[in-house]
């Protein structure tokens, strides 16, 4: 039997080793926080560094200019805004454990940006396979209508203030929580609303286009196997007054060689091609005109531009790809984490899927690098100076 001494020597002797345990982990938890810490600052500064590049690149190369790139620039400057005015506060709940410190209109700020800005991103690539899809099927169109800078900045704009309308009942009080340390999108209707809105839908339509995209690519490729001539608009669209004159100066032309076959009693001749040639004016309109091409020019301009149009899509589709499976994680726990009742997603996974998410906003000047040799060029050309 241990005397009464002798008990609280061994009961202070256990409650010392307990506090030196507790002590240790809480020192191995606040060691892994801040190494937490720098991993997400390291990547807001990578999604800085990369995004900014892409903006200059747009900005200092004129062969980058186009109508594609500009939406490219506004998928960049969403994924700065999401490292800028986003991600710090997402680095200061990871290091403090989730707690919610500050008043409830900066959490609504904090969180109307969050969704604001992943909106952004996936209407932006459904704007961009719209651009391509106009650019692959319909390239007479695209070249004398739809390359005009009004028209992308409208389309920038209408990106914008769509990802505004979206997220804007978060800012006005719509998400509520009776935890005022807890700052979250708690409103199940709203997660509904939002998941649908902001990813589904857009998610959906853009897979929809980039599969008649490549549909048409493959049939257009047989036809330039078999050498057949595909320079038909699609059927049912509207044909600008530009492109009738087109059409009527290229059957006027055809004619006058027929005309002058049968005069002269000559051999018939073949077919003259004409091809439109479309020149960038300095405001921003385009020019377009009618020269005559041979066989062997129209055959080599028309493979160098499928090809050109293929490559770019297929750059895109990459990002789009790449888009998905960065936050489909998210918005699939996202969903369970609010509507069911029986599932369990363990904070620290959910925490995972949330950065898989903002990892994506890093990833896009990587591809574009990878893909797109004038891209690449371009880079080395900033980072040399």
């Amino acid at each position: 039997m241990f005397s009464s001494a002798e008990r609280l020597w061994n009961e202070s002797d256990r409650l010392g080793w307990d506090e030196k345990n507790e002590s240790d982990a809480s020192g191995r938890d606040e060691g892994e926080l801040n190494y937490y810490a720098m991993l997400y600052s390291l990547l807001i500064l990578a999604i800085v560094f990369g995004n900014v590049l892409v903006c200059l690149a747009v900005l200092r190369e004129r062969s980058l200019q186009t109508t594609t790139n500009y939406l490219v620039v506004s998928l960049a400057v969403a994924d700065l805004l999401v490292a800028s005015l986003v991600m710090p506060w997402a680095v200061y709940l990871e290091v403090v454990g989730g707690a919610w410190l500050f008043s409830r209109l900066y959490c609504n700020i904090f969180v109307t940006l969050d969704v604001m800005m992943c909106t952004a991103s996936i209407l932006n690539l459904c704007a961009i396979s719209i651009d391509r899809y106009t650019a692959v099927v319909m390239p007479v169109l695209y070249n004398t209508t739809h390359r005009s800078r009004k028209r992308v900045f409208v389309m920038i704009a209408t990106v914008w203030v769509l990802a505004f309308t979206v997220s804007c009942p978060l800012l006005f009080g719509f998400n509520t929580t009776d935890d005022p340390l807890v700052c979250s999108i708690s409103n199940p209707d709203f997660v509904i609303y939002s998941s649908v809105v902001s990813f589904y839908l857009p998610f959906i339509v853009t897979l929809l286009v980039y599969i008649r995209i490549y549909v048409f690519l493959r049939m257009r490729r047989k036809r330039i196997a078999f050498g057949q001539a595909s320079g038909k608009v699609q059927p049912g669209s509207t044909q600008p007054s530009m492109i009738m004159k087109i059409c009527k100066c290229l059957d006027l032309e055809q004619n006058q060689v027929g005309q002058d076959a049968e005069d002269n009693d000559q051999t018939e001749l073949p077919p003259v091609r004409m091809g439109c040639e479309v020149k960038d004016l300095s405001n921003g309109r385009t020019h377009t005109s009618l020269r005559p091409m041979s066989h062997s020019q129209t055959s080599q301009r028309f493979r160098t531009m499928h090809a050109r149009e293929k490559k770019a899509t297929q750059m895109l589709a990459i990002v789009l790809g790449v888009f998905l499976i960065c936050w489909l994680p998210f918005f699939v726990t996202h969903i369970l984490n609010t509507h069911c009742r029986t599932c369990y997603v363990p904070p620290e996974l959910y925490s995972a899927f949330t950065w898989l998410g903002y990892v994506n906003s890093a990833l896009n000047p990587v591809i574009y690098t990878t893909f797109n040799i004038e891209f690449r060029r371009a880079f080395i050309k900033i980072l040399s100076c």
